[in-house]
């Protein structure tokens, strides 16, 4: 493990925050090499980094988020995830002047295939499938009982990066694709096949979607957004998909709303709270599919999103913009 040593260099210091599992065994070579003379630190320990909060000029990965005000020399903090929900939890340092920045993108391609993992799964009862498989079950589901992609309508909340390799998946199944912006237009334009609109629209689009995917950040205008008047607009035929954030969801509207089937079903990745309690009555929903919040993993992600902190190391180190960086007044 890197050890801090201050050269008296006039800069400050980079500070690695990760468990020791997810350091990259190159982490600190790489770092220092592109941190133009920094010291480096990388620790999994949280406590280590308190005696050093006057000398921290950069942060990687799990900053100490507790401790950020208390840092007076930082200049930046990168990200190890795409969301910033954790400053919905320290409101005081969205006034702070330090930049900070996500790996927003690198999650595009694992969310896509989980989205799809799921929507196949569930139109082709393989949940069932597996579970007579368990039992040693040969059984032929009945064709009434099973569902294509082709021809259904898709409507994406929060299309940003990860939405675009969902459209463009879903079209190549045939599907027709609608994007929900909170910046998006009024009047509905067409992006690459697909429709691009306002938030504002959101309710006019849902009696007409056969799928709904909610990859929304977690800020104060979408915490508990989706709810009871939205599922209530959906088909009874539809699906409810959530690989976002889980309190962008209002969970009891959506318990009932499964239960009384007023949609079809619902594919959730993300839950209120996490991890899902055990007397939670989600559990024993059959028209739920439920994953643990692992729809973003990658067999690479820390090799990736390192790759993507050492790139804007060297944008900050030659004064360039930094890329993906977070508005913290809007929380993404």
């Amino acid at each position: 493990m890197a050890q801090y040593n201050n050269n008296h260099s006039g800069k400050g210091l980079i500070v690695l925050c990760l468990p020791r599992t997810r350091i990259p065994p190159d982490a600190a070579e790489k770092i220092k090499a592109g941190g133009d003379g920094r010291e480096v630190l990388i620790t999994p320990d949280a406590k280590a980094v308190e005696p050093l909060v006057d000398s921290i000029e950069i942060g990687f990965g799990d900053v100490p988020f507790s401790l950020v005000s208390r840092m007076p020399c930082l200049q930046w903090i990168q990200l190890w995830s795409a969301g910033a929900d954790w400053l919905q939890q320290y409101p005081e340092l969205k006034g702070l002047p330090f930049k900070l920045t996500t790996t927003s993108g690198m999650h595009r391609q694992q969310i896509t295939e989980h989205v799809f993992g799921m929507l196949l799964a569930w139109n082709r009862r393989l949940p069932l499938a597996f579970a007579c498989q368990s039992r040693r079950e040969w059984r032929k589901i009945p064709m009434e009982e099973l569902s294509v992609l082709e021809g259904k309508t898709m409507l994406i909340l929060g299309y940003g990066a990860i939405g675009v390799g969902i459209a463009r998946t879903a079209l190549t199944f045939g599907m027709s694709v609608m994007g929900i912006r909170r910046s998006g237009p009024l009047v509905p334009r067409e992006e690459d096949g697909v429709t691009v609109v306002s938030a504002l629209k959101l309710r006019d689009q849902l009696p007409d979607t056969d799928v709904v995917v909610n990859i929304l950040p977690l800020t104060e205008e979408t915490r508990y957004s989706f709810g009871a008047a939205e599922f209530a607009a959906m088909k009874k035929t539809a699906l409810y998909i959530n690989v976002g954030r889980g309190t962008t969801t209002d969970q009891g509207a959506l318990l009932k709303a499964l239960r009384s089937k007023a949609i079809a079903g619902a594919l959730l990745d993300v839950t209120d709270p996490e991890p899902l309690p055990e007397d939670s009555p989600l559990w024993d929903l059959d028209n739920l599919i439920l994953t643990g919040h692992y729809a973003g993993f990658h067999p690479n992600y820390d090799a990736i999103a390192l790759k993507i902190a050492l790139d804007n190391l060297g944008r900050y180190v030659r004064g360039e913009p930094l890329l993906n960086l977070v508005d913290k007044s809007a929380g993404y």
